[in-house]
């Protein structure tokens, strides 16, 4: 097996997303909109729905008390489960070789560089929120995931790193797509005749790579706002086609 060199392990690293992100972004569509009807389920408006249907009750106080919060510990318990099932299939993923995670040994310090985490260490406690892993005496802080095709693409580079330099910060999702025009068109990727949609999963794909501390993950980023900010450039480059 070949070595991963430290710069291709910082790469790893910066190329995956936080455990916090990574339970939903790597999830599959129909568990994504899940979470999100849950999400857009308001557990006050229950609630408050609870407080006015007891009102209207003869009960004990102990029985309206139970009624009112039925409705709001409902729909914690859903999106509690679901959010459990869909941080399992992450580790089925993981198991599988389908997503490879990396993180730091503590405390962490300036030259660190982040370690390979080998699966068996997932059986480990995962502390999801705080992208923490505790493996029998190792614990791993700053733990990321990302994809089989990512990690192969980067290790595929050798020790050249092509990645674009990124600067300090979360970038923003303009100046993202901005740059992911430009580094497409540079490849020869981006087709003046083609219709301007059909380059928006080249652009997610790009950025997935490139820009992984967004604030909205790529898979995330509404359509309007890849033409919002991709369009000028791309009308730009068809205007010299026009006769």
């Amino acid at each position: 097996m070949t070595k991963i060199s430290d710069e291709q392990l910082l790469r790893l690293w910066r190329a995956s997303y936080p455990l916090w992100q990574a339970w939903l972004t790597f999830s599959k569509a129909q568990d994504r909109q899940r979470w999100k009807a849950l999400m857009e389920t308001s557990a006050m408006d229950a609630l408050s729905e609870g407080a006015k249907a007891v009102s209207e009750i003869d009960a004990d106080f102990s029985t309206k008390i139970t009624q009112v919060f039925a409705g709001t510990q409902k729909i914690l318990r859903e999106r509690t489960a679901h959010q459990t099932k869909l941080q399992q299939g992450i580790l089925k993923f993981i198991k599988d070789g389908h997503l490879h995670g990396f993180g730091f040994e503590p405390p962490r310090t300036l030259n660190a560089v982040p370690v390979a985490i080998p699966k068996s260490a997932w059986s480990g406690h995962i502390d999801w929120e705080n992208n923490t892993l505790t493996f029998e005496s190792i614990k791993l802080v700053e733990v990321r995931l990302t994809t089989n095709r990512i990690r192969n693409e980067i290790l595929e580079r050798g020790n050249v790193d092509k990645t674009p330099v990124q600067p300090q910060g979360r970038p923003t999702v303009r100046h993202a797509i901005e740059a992911a025009f430009y580094a497409l068109n540079e490849a020869g990727k981006v087709d003046p005749t083609a219709s301007q949609m059909s380059h928006y999963p080249l652009i997610r794909e790009w950025l997935e790579l490139n820009h992984p501390d967004l604030k909205v993950p790529p898979a995330y980023i509404n359509p309007e706002t890849i033409r919002l900010h991709f369009s000028p450039f791309f009308n730009a480059l068809k205007k010299p086609n026009k006769q």
